[in-house]
């Protein structure tokens, strides 16, 4: 069920409001009692196709209000925030017209549809002092076209890129600061060499991390007093493939701290660091590692990887899985001394408390963000 937003992985950003206890753009940590808020997607039998839901303490709530017609198999929420008796919620939905099919971006405030001035594909929501801030793209980064933007309260806030191409993808309030995480472009996809650059805005003021010369992708943000953490992965090498047509780069797990880089993974395998909070000081990063080859070839047969859902805390790996089965780790909170993380495994929408899986449902699904409202 997982849509794939352009031609690498897209994962899930978290979003900042009243009384939640930690979250990607948060520094709190206080009472472990916790309401768990998961955002993702979910296939029901009624309807036989992937809708938006989110589960509060593992019971679902469908976003089937009847005010859009979902069709297919593409309809997911990417990211919830919840606000006194509130609950938002962005994602996207597919259309289908007489001759073909798109997706549109989907704003939802307690399970109505709200049809603002979206990108296609919203990543992050963001909620502080009741203004709603959300970051996503609009198309592929191809070089010739994809604006980094936001939207604040729907008005559409552009985000100099010095490229042909950018996007945002995650955002975090402190103050009266802006902090917004994002991908740049060097070169044009039809015009010589282009390679992405992680990189993120304060109240609009560029900063890259990288220096394009290995391709590199920022995911999420967090703010911390007057320090900005950005999570994302960065390429340690530019040939794409070895003689047997198997990638030599591989993609580092990494995160940045006021410019400056913290390595996570040590690039013997390929990793992505999907989303970050910092609580206290500690630093925590969710993410993802592939043990092995993108395939092997066994006798006649291709044999394919395994993903290993996992978070970081201070850089110290904890594995969430074993490698033995397909899992991802998209979002992290923290409450108090708890580390909860939303994700999948094996196809099934997950999330997990301090290491313990729980998981959401029994059909095909998604767990792309997590959020927790002190009770």
């Amino acid at each position: 069920m997982k849509k794939n937003y352009f031609i690498f992985m897209l994962v899930l950003a978290l979003c900042s409001c009243k009384k939640e206890l930690s979250k990607e753009g948060s520094n709190t940590n206080t009472s472990t009692q916790v309401d768990i808020y998961v955002a993702g997607a979910d296939t029901i039998e009624i309807a036989g196709y992937g809708i938006p839901v989110y589960w509060k303490n593992g019971k679902p709530v469908y976003y089937t209000d009847g005010t859009i017609s979902y069709s297919g198999t593409t309809a997911e929420a990417t990211s919830v925030a919840v606000v006194g008796n509130e609950v938002y919620m962005t994602g996207y939905a597919q259309f289908c017209g007489p001759f073909r099919c798109s997706d549109r971006g989907m704003f939802w405030k307690n399970g109505i549809s709200e049809f603002l001035n979206l990108p296609d594909y919203p990543r992050s929501l963001t909620v502080s002092n009741n203004d709603i801030y959300i970051t996503g793209n609009s198309g592929y980064l191809d070089g010739t076209g994809g604006n980094a933007a936001y939207l604040k309260n729907g008005d559409k806030i552009d985000l100099p890129s010095g490229s042909t191409g950018a996007m945002s993808t995650a955002l975090a309030v402190s103050g009266t600061d802006v902090y917004v995480s994002g991908i740049g472009i060097t070169g044009n996809i039809y015009n010589g060499p282009q390679n992405h650059i992680a990189k993120y805005w304060k109240n609009g003021n560029a900063m890259n991390l990288t220096d394009g010369s290995h391709f590199a992708q920022a995911w999420s943000i967090a703010v911390s007093g007057n320090d900005a953490y950005v999570a994302g992965m960065e390429w340690n090498g530019r040939t794409y493939q070895d003689a047997n047509g198997n990638p030599d780069q591989k993609s580092v797990a990494k995160y940045w701290k006021n410019g400056n880089p913290v390595i996570l993974s040590d690039g013997t395998e390929e990793a992505w660091a999907n989303a970050i909070t910092v609580s206290g000081a500690d630093v925590y990063v969710a993410g993802t590692e592939w043990n092995g080859n993108p395939y092997q070839i066994q006798g006649s047969a291709y044999i394919y990887r395994k993903s290993i859902a996992r978070y970081w805390k201070n850089g110290k790996v904890v594995n969430l899985t074993d490698g033995t089965e397909d899992a991802e780790a998209k979002s992290i909170a923290v409450s108090g001394t708890d580390v909860y993380v939303a994700g999948t495994v094996n196809g099934y929408a997950t999330y997990w408390k301090n290491g313990v899986a729980v998981r959401l449902s029994k059909v095909e699904s998604d767990a792309n963000a997590v959020f927790l409202v002190k009770k």
